[in-house]
């Protein structure tokens, strides 16, 4: 079975990390903070939360555990949706709360490790690019070091070109248009902040399906910023739907946001490579629904 824990911060242990209310208060190793599952094992008043993030008093964090790390395993057992693979590279279709790349607190339970361990580790995958942990779709990984640098090079020059697709509340004021605006990070906080000081985003869209209260995007990217398309969207009032961190609602599990297709050339032999990967399940339900009013 799995356990639950849960416990709401006081005024003395106002302005803490989350970490250190897991540590202190709930008693847990390092090893099980590490071991902690960013979607669905930590959140604060209900919404996910890094153990690096601050928390006031009043706020209740909760911690849930799969028994025997259950989750874990069963991402080291999953299949790889490998849509092209060539001597150089590998493109998947990434599942959404799958990390693309190891990190302190996905040391083993990310696409990239899953690909090594396809591979039987014969090589290191290097990610080339990124997607959000809730963020499905295509990504892209290299089989080797001259094929990385070749690749992320090719996203400055434009020969590598990514389109997601977004479905949000409300209609777009035109059938196209491209969004201008700054983003930064704010120290403490998940959520990029639109305002003076920040990157500059250029966010290219097209509406491809809409009813009278939402509307389904064909996203391209100017410049490549962390969160980009979803704080973009949601300062311009239309929060993808699923996106509480940034105020949409939970018709649905997740950001509402799939890579769906990639354009880009081999990185030696200069020959176009295409392909797509075809929306998830739960996006095409809520699409249904939606089309349903």
């Amino acid at each position: 079975m799995r356990k639950e824990l849960s416990f709401t911060v006081t005024g003395g242990q106002d302005g803490l990390p989350v970490k250190k209310i897991l540590s202190r208060e709930l008693g847990l190793s390092r090893r099980e903070i590490s071991r902690l599952k960013f979607t669905g094992g930590l959140s604060c008043n209900g919404t996910q939360v890094r153990i690096t993030e601050q928390v006031h008093a009043g706020d209740v964090i909760c911690v849930v555990f799969a028994e025997q790390d259950e989750a874990h395993a069963a991402r080291l057992a999953g299949h790889v949706d490998i849509l092209y693979e060539d001597d150089d590279m590998v493109i998947v279709n990434k599942p959404s709360g799958m990390p693309c790349h190891a990190s302190h607190m996905h040391l083993e339970d990310d696409m990239g490790t899953l690909l090594a361990a396809h591979y039987d580790n014969r090589f290191t995958v290097r990610a080339v690019g990124r997607l959000d942990l809730p963020v499905s779709g295509v990504m892209l990984y290299a089989k080797n070091q001259p094929a990385a640098a070749r690749l992320s090079k090719q996203k400055d020059t434009g020969d590598l070109q990514k389109k997601y697709l977004a479905i949000v509340p409300g209609r777009m004021d035109d059938e196209e248009g491209t969004l201008y605006y700054t983003l930064k990070k704010v120290e403490g906080q998940r959520a990029r902040v639109v305002g003076k000081g920040g990157q500059e985003c250029v966010t290219h869209y097209r509406v491809i399906e809409s009813g009278s209260d939402w509307s389904l995007l064909e996203i391209t990217l100017g410049t490549g910023r962390s969160h980009q398309i979803r704080a973009g969207l949601a300062y311009f009032g239309h929060p993808l739907f699923g996106d509480t961190l940034y105020g949409g609602d939970r018709s649905v599990h997740r950001p509402a946001l799939h890579c769906a297709s990639i354009l880009l050339k081999q990185p030696f032999n200069g020959s176009t490579v295409t392909c797509s990967a075809p929306l998830p399940d739960e996006l095409e339900r809520l699409l249904e629904t939606l089309r349903k009013g």
